[in-house]
């Protein structure tokens, strides 16, 4: 009789929505997103009327575990639409869709409380994307920004061997590039003046190849030096737009 009443109490604590929240509640601060999910789900099954905050852990906890999709469609569930438009918003930007990030957070009206940050998130997906001019009519931006230089310019300058380099600020590449293809140069002209043929056309071969490469890794130097200056300019931005505590 006593074992069927421990049972019967296990079984009523199973399915008392209160220890189940609660549980809930202490698997998200462990940051067991997984298990606390289901807690919330089970919970919101067991409540008579589960609030809202309950909802949006649910939809918290599928966006830690990347389940975009799903919490898309619990956020689909919220009656407030500027709540429901910035919930999507916030959704879409972490999972990188930044236009489709856009479109709900445009639909955020000024009198709500998470405008702010609404327009703080539009800001940050256009610097994400690199496009600086559009971000700076959302968020603070740095006072200088990043010089882009031209991959075509890369090509031009390449066809001095290392110039591409030397122009994307990569002088050891350069004059590594110079040195090398100078050699095969130097080395082609030598077995041609001697006539001989097979090392001729071996090293003015391979020369040609190296020259070849010097060009398109002149370039990649270019698109590289972007991306860095781009990376560092974001990280500013970032720095300059964290939410404060």
């Amino acid at each position: 009789m006593s074992a069927l009443i421990v049972v019967l109490v296990a079984q009523a604590e199973m399915f008392d929505p209160g220890k189940v929240r609660a549980f809930a509640d202490h698997l998200y601060g462990q940051e067991d997103y997984g298990a606390a999910l289901n807690e919330y789900r089970r919970y919101t099954f067991l409540a008579d009327s589960a609030e809202a905050q309950a909802h949006d852990r649910i939809i918290d906890c599928l966006t830690h575990l990347e389940r975009y999709g799903e919490a898309i469609t619990e956020a689909e569930k919220i009656n407030d639409a500027n709540r429901r438009h910035y919930i999507k918003g916030m959704i879409y930007f972490l999972a990188g869709a930044m236009d489709s990030s856009r479109a709900y957070l445009e639909g955020v009206d000024v009198p709500y409380r998470n405008r702010t940050d609404a327009r703080r998130m539009i800001g940050l997906g256009y610097a994400y994307e690199y496009r600086f001019s559009d971000a700076a009519g959302y968020i603070a931006m740095p006072q200088y920004a990043p010089s882009r230089k031209k991959p075509v310019l890369g090509a031009l300058f390449s066809v001095f061997p290392g110039g591409g380099h030397a122009y994307a600020g990569r002088w050891g590449d350069g004059i590594y590039s110079l040195f090398v293809i100078g050699t095969g140069t130097l080395l082609s002209y030598y077995y041609h003046e001697r006539e001989e043929t097979v090392k001729f056309g071996f090293t003015l071969g391979t020369t040609l190849l190296l020259y070849a490469g010097n060009i398109y890794g002149g370039i990649n130097a270019v698109r590289n030096y972007n991306r860095s200056a781009n990376e560092d300019y974001l990280e500013q931005i970032m720095q300059m737009n964290r939410p404060r505590e």
